[in-house]
């Protein structure tokens, strides 16, 4: 059994017009090291375990103010690590974006983009894929159901329905692909250095930190794919 994880991104603040929705796929198999692992570094870290931990917090003090940037990054780096332990990656990740704006109409196209790329593993039966979706009030959940379940064309069977979670620090999962959207999203927008400009104007010193250690965490996760 797979389970994916899916949540969207939106810089409104950078670039109004992009949006991005990511997938963490983790195969059932391998789901107690993750979520084992994601638990050590997260009690490392000592976060508020009731102030949600976000992508966006990285380079900030929101969140729990008592903890510095430079633990959140490491905290970060140490969970990519984990994910990526032995010979095999413990997950794989898929991104999709467009320069549309941030309405259900994208939305919808987007995951139907990331939905058609999950398919049974090997041949045999069907796989069995559960769904576990950051909930999103301004998209309706029937259109969303109806986007997965045809996904039974690629020969998998949907496990149940898809789930909405409201994310918190209890579903690492959520946060895991959360953290990659964030990610993700800057080196979409920045995909050289001239196109750095596109999201900070003037590139700073601090800035130009704050990118490179967003390419080498991303570099580090073995699988990932663009859509």
């Amino acid at each position: 059994m797979k389970f994916v994880f899916i949540d969207e991104i939106e810089c409104n603040q950078k670039n109004p017009k992009f949006y991005g929705l990511g997938a963490v796929i983790v195969n059932s198999n391998n789901y107690h090291k993750f979520k084992e692992h994601f638990e050590k570094c997260f009690v490392k870290l000592k976060w508020e375990k009731n102030t949600e931990f976000k992508g966006k917090y990285l380079f900030s003090q929101k969140g729990d103010q008592s903890v510095s940037i430079d633990k959140r990054i490491d905290f970060v780096k140490e969970l990519v690590n984990g994910f990526n332990a032995g010979k095999n990656a413990r997950l794989n990740c898929l991104f999709s974006s467009a320069y549309k704006g941030n309405n259900e109409a994208v939305y919808l196209e987007l995951l139907e983009k990331v939905v058609k790329k999950i398919k049974k593993e090997g041949s045999g039966h069907k796989s069995v894929v559960g769904y576990f979706i950051d909930a999103n009030e301004k998209i309706e959940k029937k259109k969303i159901i109806e986007i997965v379940n045809n996904s039974k064309a690629n020969d998998v069977s949907i496990f149940e329905r898809p789930f909405f979670i409201d994310s918190d620090n209890y579903v690492p999962g959520i946060i895991a692909v959360d953290v990659f959207c964030y990610l993700k999203s800057w080196v979409e927008l920045n995909p050289n250095d001239e196109g750095r400009l596109t999201l900070f104007g003037h590139i700073s010193d601090k800035n130009k930190k704050k990118l490179d250690t967003v390419k080498d965490i991303i570099s580090q996760i073995k699988k990932v794919k663009d859509l």
